[in-house]
């Protein structure tokens, strides 16, 4: 199951309802104190993570805290759930799901009392309910044939002994029952059955929380290491018990010694005392503790923050998959406050793509920063913001639901994120991984040709990818529009004229912008086969026309997008020029880059400022 939406009412800072869409990657951006970590934590507590509690002080005080509410709705449903002791049925055929096909949740929390335990509901939309609003799915089996004999419903053969069956006979052939919205309570008979089989689907929620401790010996870290342990002890637990035997009856034998000793000087007193095992049980894995260190033999404590905080969290990280396969069908929720705290800013834009791969490949990561170096790396459709009115009531802003232009001129703003002065020209190409392409190519191009300049280095380019960009590039992109830069746009060659459209438009500007299209199908095609065999090690075809993307995820096994990345990050650097220029007889990408230098010198001697 994966987290769609949340919605919080009456939970700390959120008295009025807030509703959040999640994806697979999910960034939460905006001040200090405007709830990001409350998010997380309601999420948490929802999922009943390790980490966080409700108590009486989560309750909103501007909100009623007797009803303190956390509803989440989720997609990738199991297909079939046993009920009934062993009848496979689903959700969809119980009718517990929403039109647009998830399962909605709500857990209500009295925070006025004490002791607070959630009251769960699922919030079906079109089930069927009797004309007092009831649910059939409560009943018992006794209670479902009474129903039918009074709705005069004759159970077939094999209905009467699978309460499934009985509900659906009554609802199809009574006519008493109307589809209307209603929140089942999840508390007795089948119902309870119910929640059971979905607690084992819901996924589980690892929180990695911004001022958490950061030693190797705290439990978070202990606990994969102990683990291994654990199975190593495992393996020898027949030697193990030998040697607890051989120290008790060494022990035993000192304590009757001892006891012979005692009796010539004082026999009452030694007829009082006998030797007796205080404790039997063995602690062997209290007797290992383990800790990393560096070549340099420096535990991992005496280690700079930074460090210790990133070792942690890959700590935490290990140990939230163990618990998800021990689990068997439960996915990974992993929400982690400010992952950019006491990170270098290049541990930051390492550790935002590594988790931007767990959220391609292993499971769904939310983070909440305010540091615009993190939030620059993150996808814009990913991006929340969370804003508030002049009553301080909390709510969530996206580019999906209000005006692009001004969504991202207010997160520049709020965040401290002003486009690069230095910038002549804005060279736009349709994806990020072709924009890690030519930055490597013009590298090795312009170390053999001064005239062709290195995008990788020089500042006065920034490279916008005009399709699931980052948020520092449409900030770049949308702001730098009021200064009037110059565009240079690359496309793929386009079979549909949909490009060579958006090309001419270009072209037809005025403003000194310029589009061209590849000449080969994609960036791709401008690879050589020799790189790939000496980074892949696999010798492929490669034309001007072929999919050389899918040839490869083929032959490796892996997807799109990780084929995609090895091209552009570890084959197009590995390219020397003599295998650029025959995979370029043409010198296409020469000629852009070269009019990509001529317009940045045009600019600068117009004198476009910033």
């Amino acid at each position: 199951m994966k987290l769609r939406r949340i919605e919080i009412e009456n939970f700390r800072a959120f008295a009025s309802p807030l509703e959040i869409e999640i994806d697979d990657f999910t960034a939460f951006i905006g001040r200090n104190d405007v709830g990001k970590s409350s998010i997380l934590a309601a999420l948490t507590i929802f999922l009943e993570g390790d980490g966080v509690k409700i108590d009486q002080c989560d309750g909103s005080l501007h909100g009623d805290r007797s009803k303190v509410r956390i509803t989440c709705e989720f997609d990738d449903l199991p297909e079939k759930i046993v009920l009934d002791d062993a009848y496979e049925t689903n959700l969809r055929d119980e009718h517990l799901l929403r039109s647009n096909g998830r399962l909605r949740i709500t857990k209500l929390y009295d925070c006025s009392k004490s002791k607070i335990s959630p009251v769960i509901f699922i919030n079906a939309e079109n089930h069927p309910v009797d004309e007092s609003s009831k649910s059939l799915l409560p009943l018992t089996i006794q209670e479902l044939r009474r129903e039918a004999e009074k709705r005069q419903v004759t159970l077939e053969t094999g209905e009467g002994t699978i309460k499934a069956r009985i509900r659906r006979a009554i609802v199809e052939r009574s006519h008493a029952y109307q589809f209307r919205p209603i929140d089942i309570p999840v508390d007795k008979n089948e119902t309870r059955t119910l929640w059971e089989q979905i607690l084992k689907y819901l996924p589980l929620c690892a929180l990695f929380v911004s001022d958490r401790s950061s030693s190797d010996q705290d439990p978070e870290a202990q606990s994969p290491m102990g683990v291994a342990v654990e199975q190593a002890l495992v393996e020898i637990e027949d030697q193990l018990g030998e040697l607890a035997a051989h120290v008790e009856t060494r022990v035993k034998e000192v304590a009757d010694r001892t006891l012979t000793k005692l009796r010539e000087m004082n026999a009452e007193l030694a007829a009082e005392l006998k030797p007796q095992l205080k404790e039997k049980s063995i602690k062997w894995k209290s007797l290992f503790k383990y800790t990393l260190t560096s070549d340099l033999e420096v535990p991992m404590d005496k280690r700079g923050s930074g460090v210790r905080r990133l070792v942690l969290l890959n700590f935490f990280r290990a140990e939230a998959e163990r618990k998800a396969s021990v689990d068997g069908h439960r996915s990974i929720i992993y929400a982690i406050e400010e992952p950019e705290a006491s990170q270098h800013p290049d541990h930051q834009r390492m550790l935002m793509r590594a988790l931007l791969e767990i959220s391609e490949n292993t499971g769904q990561v939310l983070v909440s920063t305010h540091a615009p170096g993190l939030a620059g790396e993150v996808p814009v459709d990913s991006l929340r913001l969370i804003d508030m009115d002049a009553s301080k009531r909390r709510f969530i802003r996206s580019a999906d639901i209000e005006d692009p232009s001004s969504f991202y001129r207010d997160i520049a703003e709020k965040l401290g994120m002003l486009p690069d002065n230095l910038v002549r020209v804005l060279i736009c190409v349709e994806g990020a991984n072709d924009i890690r392409f030519l930055r490597h190519i013009s590298h090795t191009l312009h170390e053999s040709d001064r005239s062709i300049p290195d995008l990788s280095l020089n500042p006065s380019f920034a490279m916008i990818p005009m399709h699931g960009g980052n948020l520092r590039d449409v900030v770049n992109l949308h702001l730098f529009k009021n200064f009037r830069k110059p565009e240079f746009h690359i496309y793929d060659r386009d079979d549909n004229n949909t490009y060579q459209e958006q090309a001419k438009e270009v072209n037809q500007r005025g403003d000194g912008s310029k589009a061209v299209q590849t000449s080969k199908r994609t960036m791709e095609n401008y690879i050589h086969p020799a790189a790939v065999v000496r980074i892949a090690g696999y010798n492929i075809e490669i034309t001007d026309d072929n999919d050389v993307v899918m040839c490869l995820c083929g032959i490796l096994g892996k997807k799109k997008s990780e084929v995609k990345a090895l091209l552009s990050d570890e084959v197009a650097p590995a390219m020397t020029v003599e295998e650029i220029d025959e995979r370029d007889p043409n010198r296409e990408i020469r000629g852009w880059l070269q009019e990509i230098g001529s317009m940045a010198r045009g600019s600068e001697r117009k004198g476009f400022k910033s």
